[in-house]
């Protein structure tokens, strides 16, 4: 679990880590107080939960978050923002709180969103994943005509901008699915195991190959829906990951290249 805070002290946010490393040793916690130190890093690889003050140096935390939306990362963070309460209704956060609060609040609101399914940002850019992975199931020339081509996009809409839930046993995944969808468990694995067989049978041999390469041999038989997912959403996380960085201008403001990006890292 990867988490970046974002504050102007970085006295403040080594007692969170500290708090937090108590806890639970799973964290990979960055920390850094410059808007150009947050931004890097939340560009250079992904973050799972993202604690941002309106005050850290630079731009501020409302730059970060303007960004953020503008990236359209496929795998946005959980963002925790400390900020006033008239700020509230402008800017998109998971969760906000503060400046004054305590770092055994923040510590507890850290753990609340990290298991949050899915990211407000995430949420914002449904539309747009909706149409990749519709995209992406015609490449493997899945039919329409199958309910199971349905779940298997709703199952990859709620994969791949947070792959906190490959970690989930499978039926847990169907459960999330038959009860956005009005129906059993049972009926949502029938109709993917046909949907994902369909096109290891009948489907578009290009696509199997650019989306699973060598590792499904489509004469040997198909891979479970469990795998087929998973493989799936990494696929398409590159896939989006690559259109955000060509199809958004990178940042050349001359306070990007005034201080180089050196968070203080674990």
């Amino acid at each position: 679990m990867r988490l970046l805070v974002a504050m102007p002290g970085l006295r403040a946010a080594e007692e969170i880590r500290t708090r937090l490393y108590a806890r639970w040793e799973g964290w990979e916690i960055d920390l850094c107080s410059y808007t150009s130190d947050a931004l890097h890093l939340l560009r250079s690889q992904p973050v799972d939960v993202l604690v941002l003050h309106r005050c850290i140096a630079g731009a501020g935390g409302r730059k970060v978050l303007e960004q953020l939306a503008r990236w359209q990362l496929p795998c946005p963070p959980r963002v925790l923002y400390l900020c006033e309460a008239e700020e509230r209704t402008q800017l998109c956060a998971d969760c906000f709180v503060h400046p004054s609060a305590s770092p055994d609040a923040l510590c507890s609101l850290v753990e609340i969103l990290a298991k949050k399914p899915l990211p407000k940002l995430a949420v914002q850019q449904r539309q747009r994943l909706w149409k990749t992975v519709d995209s992406f199931l015609d490449e493997l020339s899945m039919p329409r005509s199958l309910k199971g081509r349905f779940y298997a996009a709703w199952l990859l809409c709620w994969l791949v901008p947070s792959p906190l839930g490959e970690e989930k046993p499978v039926s847990r995944w169907y459960e999330e699915c038959a009860a956005a969808h009005h129906t059993s468990p049972a009926a949502v694995e029938r109709c993917l195991r046909v949907a994902v067989e369909s096109v290891f049978t009948q489907g578009s041999m290009q696509g199997i190959e650019r989306c699973f390469g060598a590792t499904v041999d489509p004469e040997k038989g198909k891979p479970t829906n469990r795998v087929f997912l998973i493989k799936a959403a990494r696929f398409l996380r590159r896939r989006m990951a690559d259109y955000s960085f060509t199809e958004t201008r990178s940042l050349n403001s001359s306070e990007m290249h005034q201080r180089p990006a050196a968070p203080t890292s674990v």
